[in-house]
């Protein structure tokens, strides 16, 4: 007899999971159904594609956008043009199975990247194409400088006495000792082959055989190579370097783990000479003459001049940008806590994924990837607050599943769906990161890699700083809160009586 109850539960578990399933297909359709409708029906659709959170739309004319009735459909968090394209925002996850009924409904195939990016490059200026750029470099390899640093971070946590006891992890448990070592020497190999990742990424971005910047990075920090850690040691005459004699010219054997800049402007270089070299090396002698003669150009041009140059580039960058943070901490904390979403407004944060990762190959932290973890979480309580002072259900369920968001990391939900429309709740939020940012600086928080924002944060930040952490992050999630619900509850229901005032008066 339990045999065959089990069996008939299972069978009602699984047709509810159809009808779950089914609904919330269905519910997809629906929402993909009412966008289409309201970007102009897909006779207005030119192109279509999706990124992590949004639906990018090219329309042939932006004039038959119901951008009004667009926010207001269920799962959408915001809309917005930028760049030649309508984008709406839907959320992580989510935005997937929206778009594959939107394809499916329309007809439209996603777009090929390449048009899509010519109609972005036509719309924008010379910086702003500069900004795309970098992050079309530094995207990519992200995954793996963030899993690098997360690994990192669990590694300190299982070697730093202090966390679980007088001791470490590793001393109370010997057996352990081996896992923490690997899990230190993998972390580590992301920031010290960084070259490969930066050379392989921006090669392919330039448009050149990806594999040629693979071996240009290897090349670059080849263990024949004295390591660029060292080069301080050769300054102070410590270290005798080896060189190479070519041509009467003095080379330097001098490698470059932990650099950026070094490989980014060396793989254009290489992409430079392979695209030249194909134009004038006939079909059947390309093979073996085109990626010989790039690379050894390449690799000579380097070490002779692009590598010292632009390490010295990197230096005065990474020099400037600690020089800053020391000179005045406080009002510098302050000030980037405050501009950083309005930077992810305008994706000039781009430009900063660069500077972080050189700082941490360089110095092995940042303040600024601090400062960033906490931003999130003061969007957060924007959101939160929001949620309770709206009347609207559909407006709190966006609020709060911004919210949510937010203390993941993801904060454009939040800010295209919430906080800017509304505009006193993005001011409160930033405000709010500002104080976070000055209270950082004052107890010298840093991180020790990208890595993940908001609460999850505490595998990139030491564990001599968690208290400090938390404390600063409870303190800017509390203000944001508080100051959006006190002007929302109090300051705009003013504003509200002053209006009907006015109005009874010129009545």
């Amino acid at each position: 007899m339990k045999g065959h109850y089990y069996l008939f539960e299972q069978i009602i578990k699984v047709v509810y999971t159809f009808w779950e399933v089914r609904k919330m297909a269905d519910k997809y359709s629906d929402v993909a159904k009412e966008i289409v409708d309201h970007v102009g029906g897909k006779e207005n659709i030119k192109m279509l594609t999706h990124c992590v959170t949004r639906l990018r739309f090219v329309v042939k004319d932006e004039k038959a956008i119901d951008e009004k009735a667009v926010k207001e459909i269920p799962l959408v968090k915001g809309a917005f043009h930028s760049n030649g394209q309508y984008q709406v925002v839907i959320g992580t996850g989510t935005v997937d199975k929206v778009f594959d009924e939107v394809e499916k409904q329309t007809g439209i195939q996603q777009a090929d990247a390449a048009e899509l990016k010519a109609i972005e490059a036509s719309k924008k200026n010379i910086f702003q194409r500069g900004l795309k750029t970098f992050s079309d470099i530094f995207i990519p390899i992200l995954p793996a400088i963030v899993g690098a640093g997360i690994l990192l971070g669990i590694g300190n946590i299982l070697t730093s006495a202090g966390i679980f006891g007088s001791e470490s992890l590793v001393a109370q448990h010997p057996q352990i000792q081996g896992l923490a070592d690997m899990i230190i020497m993998i972390a580590n190999t992301a920031f010290t082959y960084i070259p490969v990742l930066v050379a392989w990424s921006a090669v392919k971005r330039f448009g050149g055989n990806p594999m040629l910047g693979v071996f240009l990075g290897l090349v670059l920090i080849n263990a024949q190579l004295l390591p660029g850690s060292q080069m301080s040691s050769v300054i102070n005459g410590d270290v005798k370097p080896e060189y190479w004699h070519i041509f009467g010219l003095k080379v330097m054997q001098l490698g470059y783990q932990n650099s950026v800049l070094p490989p980014l402007v060396a793989s254009w270089v290489l992409v430079f000479l392979e695209k030249k070299l194909k134009k004038i090396v006939p079909d059947t002698l390309q093979l073996i003459v085109v990626a010989p003669v790039a690379i050894v150009v390449t690799a000579f041009l380097t070490f002779l001049a692009i590598g010292p140059f632009m390490n010295q580039v990197a230096t005065v960058i990474t020099n400037g940008i600690m020089s800053l943070f020391n000179f005045s901490p406080i009002i510098a904390g302050f000030l980037f806590g405050l501009l950083w979403e309005p930077l992810v407004v305008t994706g000039m944060h781009h430009a900063f994924i660069a500077v972080n990762i050189q700082l941490i190959a360089q110095t092995q932290q940042s303040f600024m990837l601090s400062i960033i973890t906490i931003v999130c979480v003061a969007e957060a309580g924007a959101d939160f607050a929001m949620a309770l002072l709206t009347r609207s259900k559909q407006k709190r369920g966006i609020a709060i599943s911004a919210g949510t968001s937010s203390l993941l990391g993801v904060t454009e939900p939040s800010m295209f769906g919430v906080t800017i429309p509304a505009k006193y709740p993005f001011i409160c939020s930033i405000l709010s990161a500002g104080v976070a940012g000055a209270l950082i600086m004052m107890f010298k928080v840093y991180a020790i890699s990208l890595g993940p924002s908001g609460p999850l944060s505490f595998t990139i930040i030491p564990a001599q700083f968690w208290a400090k952490h938390y404390l600063v992050m409870g303190i800017a999630f509390i203000l944001s809160f508080a100051s959006t619900f006190a002007y929302g509850k109090f300051a705009k229901k003013e504003k509200s009586e002053v209006d009907v005032a006015t109005q009874t008066v010129v009545e």
